[in-house]
């Protein structure tokens, strides 16, 4: 019979290992399950649906600012995006995405770019109290697991190092001018 031994860093022990263990599985145990979404919102001349991408993105703008998350894992901002559940389009997997991560039911729009991973962002519009809330603010309980906060900023005071990829910031601010163009 084989013995395998977990190897740990010499500054922790088994004890906390099982400690960090049950903290996570207390975090997942006592976290509010997501509200099921409300129904996918999308500008029906924008609807696609046999793409090969695997997720998408929202970029929600409002008043000079776009909406980003800030990821629990990495402390760094990130667009409302997730993967794509089956049978899915890629606009109503932006507008669960957004939902999960921000509480907010927005109407989806047409692409506006993709990512260098190839995640399309699409033009994502939410209510006018979006616009009143203060720059940073809190997201839904149930998406404590995943986002710290939600705030609102300017991409172009953004650089690379603020983002949770590096290479999104290109498409970020190409997407929030494209967006801008189409609310005019």
């Amino acid at each position: 019979m084989q013995n395998h031994l977990l190897i740990l860093p010499k500054h922790q022990n088994r004890g906390s290992l099982l400690t960090a263990f049950f903290v996570v599985l207390t975090l997942f145990g006592c976290t509010p399950s997501s509200p099921s979404a409300p129904f996918c919102r999308t500008a029906a001349e924008s609807l696609t649906i046999d793409s090969t991408a695997t997720g998408a993105a929202c970029l929600v703008r409002t008043e000079g600012y776009v909406l980003l998350i800030r990821h629990r894992l990495t402390g760094k901002l990130d667009f409302p995006a997730g993967g794509r559940n089956e049978g899915e389009s890629l606009q109503c997997t932006a507008h669960r995405e957004a939902w999960e991560e921000t509480g907010f039911n927005v109407e989806v729009g047409e692409q506006l770019a993709t990512t260098a991973s190839g995640m399309p962002i699409f033009n994502c519009i939410a209510d006018e109290s979006l616009a009143r809330l203060p720059a940073t603010f809190d997201a839904p309980d149930w998406a404590a697991l995943e986002v710290i906060q939600l705030e609102k900023t300017d991409p172009f005071l953004l650089n690379k190092n603020a983002l949770r990829f590096a290479d999104d910031l290109i498409p970020l601010r190409d997407a929030y001018v494209k967006a801008g163009k189409q609310a005019k």
